[in-house]
C-alpha cells in the first residue's frame, strides 16, 4: 500500500461520531479497510495518480484528481459500495458521469478505466 495513501485513509478513521453534526457516524475499520483496498488497486492496475481523499458531510468518502485538462471526482458510499465518479473537462467543462455499484462483476474495472481515461 503506498504510505501517502494509507496515510489519508487512516486519518479517517480519527473523525469521531457527530464529527460534521450529530447525523453522521464515523467510519468503521472495516469500511476504511475496504476503501484503502480499492483505491490501492486503482493506483496500482491502472496507473492512476494518488487521489486526495476527504470526508462529505454526507457521510460518504471523497476520491480526488486534479490534472492540467480534467478534474475528477468520486464519492464513495461505504456501506453500500455506491460509487458517483465524474470528470470535469477544464478548459470546456465538459462533464463525463458514471453512476457504480461496485458490487456488481467487473465494475472496479470500468471505475479504473474511467478514472484512467481522464487523468492521463
Amino acid at each position: 500500500m503506498n504510505h501517502a495513501l494509507a496515510r489519508q485513509v487512516d486519518s479517517l478513521a480519527d473523525l469521531l461520531d457527530g464529527w460534521f453534526d450529530d447525523g453522521i457516524e464515523p467510519y468503521s475499520i472495516t469500511a476504511l479497510d475496504w476503501l484503502a483496498s480499492l483505491l490501492d488497486h486503482l493506483v496500482a492496475s491502472f496507473k492512476v495518480p494518488i487521489p486526495y481523499v476527504y470526508p462529505t458531510s454526507q457521510g460518504l468518502v471523497r476520491a480526488g484528481w486534479a490534472t492540467a485538462r480534467w478534474d475528477v471526482i468520486a464519492d464513495i458510499d461505504l456501506s453500500t459500495h455506491a460509487v458517483g465518479v465524474f470528470a470535469c473537462k477544464v478548459s470546456t467543462h465538459e462533464i463525463h458521469e458514471r453512476q457504480l455499484l461496485l458490487e456488481v462483476p467487473g465494475s472496479e474495472a470500468v471505475l479504473g478505466r474511467f478514472v484512467a481515461g481522464h487523468t492521463k
